[in-house]
């Protein structure tokens, strides 16, 4: 993958108070080099969000203002300035953020928030907007960063970047059919490689198999594909279609064009051959890796390994691999001063499908020590760890422990716990669980109270299945929901089992 590097300014420099003001120019190019206009690239991979940017688009969908060429390529500038706004905890677009954040129901208007922060006389630029909707769409509330989006691009002037990002949200939240209408809507030289590559991605997820092939050999024909992001798309395309035999086709077709492979390539072809069930296979490409000079072998690899071989029941490799894994995340660590939360979560997620649970809270010790402030995100892996392991009072533990320190309200964090009961059929503790949340205020989603109903259906409770349904239908921002079909023909079976038809009747005006 081509990472984004940033150039004519130091890590020294670009934590300094003396940042306002300069320019961090920020390179397309994969390798360290200097060009001829004096700038020199140094290569920081992922570590772009030490300068604010902590979401980086994997393919680099970025906006920036400036443009100078040098003899490797395109740079553009950024003012550091915008940057640290960004990083600011305490400061306008924190602040924004949470405002927009807090508004929890899509129906309620972003827009409606910007406005008034506007009327205020509060300032606001386009990249805190940037960081906003990207923040938002890492959250998955697609509507809210459209409408972020929607707003900026009526007051500031809107790049091709901008048009990739907004695209993919358009597919998001009205549809496929929409953004391709976007797509035939922009300007000539508006249909780039981002925003080409954007549409590539709302296909892959879509599944469409014939569109984004279409798509991908139109990237061909127009020259567009200078590095390994979109035949990584058409790989995660084939994976998730179970066409796993095409994830080497692709690698060949990128060898033959002299594309590189990264980091993000050398793992989904390390899977596509566990899929097959070739470990052989996969043992060749991870010896591929050792050879690429190129290819950083970091945790993630060893951690893509270590699940192949728990899956495959190979656990002594497996035990191997996870070694490795820490091993290297560790050494990540002390050379670049940087600690990377999602290791620790693989390393508990793994470690507990071993059953290794001494490790399970060895590995959450050092993740508290590396982070002060946990996330829900942690808690949730976690939680889902302990339950899988059936370490429910340590689940409880832990679960409690969140409950003191939460700094907001997540229902992804009671699913754990909650499934838990409902699957020892402790009905009694699922209710006093859910009572407790929302005697304290807090809001739970549809899908949570839907897995209690669950319960009550396995249990032939089938009244209280109905009322909890009906509770889950009449969230507020959630009228879109459908309950599981399966729930509904069990219900529906139980009425005519028993010949009540007034009850099913009953059931299906709540559905409707």
């Amino acid at each position: 993958m081509n990472w984004l590097r940033i150039c004519n300014i130091s890590k020294r420099v670009a934590h300094s108070s003396n940042t306002r003001g300069f320019s961090a120019l920020i390179c397309g190019q994969s390798m360290p080099h200097s060009c001829n206009k004096g700038y020199l690239d140094i290569p920081l991979y992922r570590r772009l969000h030490i300068l604010g940017f902590g979401d980086i688009s994997s393919h680099g969908i970025f906006l920036y203002e400036e443009t100078r060429v040098c003899n490797m390529g395109i740079f553009r500038a950024v003012s550091t300035e915008a940057v640290a706004t960004q990083k600011t905890s305490d400061g306008l677009p924190d602040n924004l953020y949470r405002r927009i954040s807090r508004l929890g129901d899509p129906k309620r208007s972003a827009v409606d928030e910007l406005e008034r922060w506007v009327m205020e006389g509060r300032k606001v630029n386009k990249w805190v907007l940037i960081g906003i909707a990207k923040k938002l769409r890492k959250y998955f509330r697609h509507k809210h960063a459209l409408e972020v989006t929607e707003w900026m691009s009526k007051r500031f002037p809107f790049s091709v970047g901008d048009r990739a990002m907004h695209l993919a949200l358009i597919a998001k939240v009205h549809g496929i059919a929409s953004a391709e209408k976007y797509f035939e809507d922009l300007l000539h030289y508006e249909k780039n490689y981002l925003t080409y590559s954007a549409l590539l991605n709302c296909y892959v997820q879509e599944k469409d198999i014939e569109k984004s092939e279409a798509t991908m050999e139109e990237l061909e024909q127009l020259g567009f594909i200078k590095n390994a992001f979109p035949y990584t798309e058409m790989m995660t395309l084939y994976m998730n279609t179970e066409q796993f035999g095409k994830v080497p086709l692709v690698i060949q077709e990128m060898k033959k064009n002299g594309i590189s492979l990264d980091i993000y390539c050398y793992n989904i072809w390390m899977r596509s051959y566990a899929a097959l069930s070739d470990l052989d296979g996969v043992a060749e490409v991870f010896n591929e890796i050792e050879r690429d000079h190129n290819i950083n072998t970091d945790w993630s690899i060893y951690s893509t390994l270590a699940n192949i071989y728990i899956n495959a029941k190979v656990l002594d490799k497996a035990g191997s691999a996870l070694k490795e894994m820490e091993d290297k995340m560790k050494e990540t660590e002390t050379k670049r001063k940087i600690k990377y939360r999602l290791a620790y979560n693989h390393l508990i997620s793994l470690h507990g499908n071993l059953g290794n649970k001494d490790e399970v809270y060895r590995i959450w010790e050092s993740l508290e020590l590396a982070f002060p402030k946990m996330t829900n995100t942690s808690y949730i892996c976690l939680l889902s760890t302990l339950t899988r392991m059936g370490d429910i009072e340590g689940a409880e533990f832990f679960f409690k422990k969140w409950e003191s320190v939460k700094t907001f309200d997540d229902s992804r964090v009671y699913y754990p716990l909650l499934n838990a009961y409902i699957e020892k059929r402790w009905l009694g503790k699922a209710e006093l669980l859910l009572e407790r949340v929302v005697d304290k205020g807090d809001k739970l989603n549809a899908r949570t109270w839907e897995a209690l109903a669950e319960g009550y259906i396995q249990n032939d409770q089938i009244q209280k299945a109905m009322e909890v349904i009906k509770r889950s239908l009449s969230i507020e921002g959630n009228s879109s929901w459908q309950p599981n079909s399966v729930n509904v023909l069990a219900i529906l079976k139980h009425f005519q089992k028993q010949g009540d038809v007034k009850s099913a009747e009953e059931f299906f005006k709540i559905r409707v």
